[in-house]
């Protein structure tokens, strides 16, 4: 039998493994104790229920959720790469389904079912200090990943704010007259070099302006910004 795991929902695939185990398990059961029917010694094994049946089953007893849409098909592929149709049940559901098996294998399904609903209220139950730690490691790490990505998303999709573009304002500022006291001609050209400037920040960071640079590239702008030199034609006089 499967390992339980952490789900609120069960497949139809799934169910039937559970059903087919537990029949097995009556026919042992029965076996053992001299209880089999006739039919049954005659059979020589228990009845396995096929998917298809178990299909059918789930259309009749579900024919208005599946008509609204509430229960959809599934897909799968089967042994040989065909595609196959299967249910996803709640687990109410699923109880549901096994009101047509007897007694034994309805009994047994559901305390399995109970399980799979005990262990989604509280997946620590019945786990060792060991598992535990793991389990707890394992959920931290997919903390750290989906804060790396929305990090990642933020680094490249977020644009310097109010503030930030004052820093790139100060830094063009402050390199302009850096230039203009290295050479004071540029001063005649004051309104060109700050133009050059930003065109060249626009180009550098293919942004249409300074204000659409990333958060992420502020660091690399500023330090662009800070070793920038003007174009050559723009240290003639007017």
């Amino acid at each position: 039998m499967n390992e339980l795991r952490n789900k609120e929902t069960i497949t139809s695939k799934e169910l039937l493994e559970q059903v087919n185990f537990f029949r097995e398990k009556e026919y042992e059961f029965k076996a053992k104790n001299g209880t089999l029917t006739e039919a049954e010694k005659k059979r020589g094994k228990f009845v396995e229920l096929e998917h298809k049946d178990l299909l059918k089953v789930i259309r009749d007893e579900f024919e208005e959720e599946i008509d609204g849409g509430k229960i959809s098909p599934m897909s799968y592929k089967d042994t040989y790469s065909r595609e196959q149709t299967m249910f996803i049940l709640t687990l109410k559901q699923a109880k549901q389904v096994l009101l047509r098996e007897s007694k034994f294998v309805r009994k047994a399904v559901i305390e399995y079912i109970e399980k799979l609903e005990e262990q989604v209220k509280n997946p620590f139950k019945n786990l060792s200090f060991q598992q535990m730690m793991i389990m707890a490691l394992q959920e931290q790490e997919k903390i750290a990943d989906r804060v790396d990505k929305i990090e990642n998303k933020v680094d490249n999709e977020i644009r310097v704010d109010n503030g930030e573009q004052r820093k790139i304002q100060k830094a063009v500022g402050t390199r302009i007259y850096q230039r203009i006291d290295i050479i004071p001609q540029l001063a005649e050209n004051k309104k060109f070099v700050f133009q050059a400037l930003y065109r060249d920040l626009k180009d550098r960071f293919g942004v249409a302006s300074y204000r659409d640079i990333k958060r992420k590239d502020l660091t690399d702008c500023l330090e662009y910004i800070s070793t920038w030199i003007e174009p050559a034609d723009l240290r003639i006089a007017v």
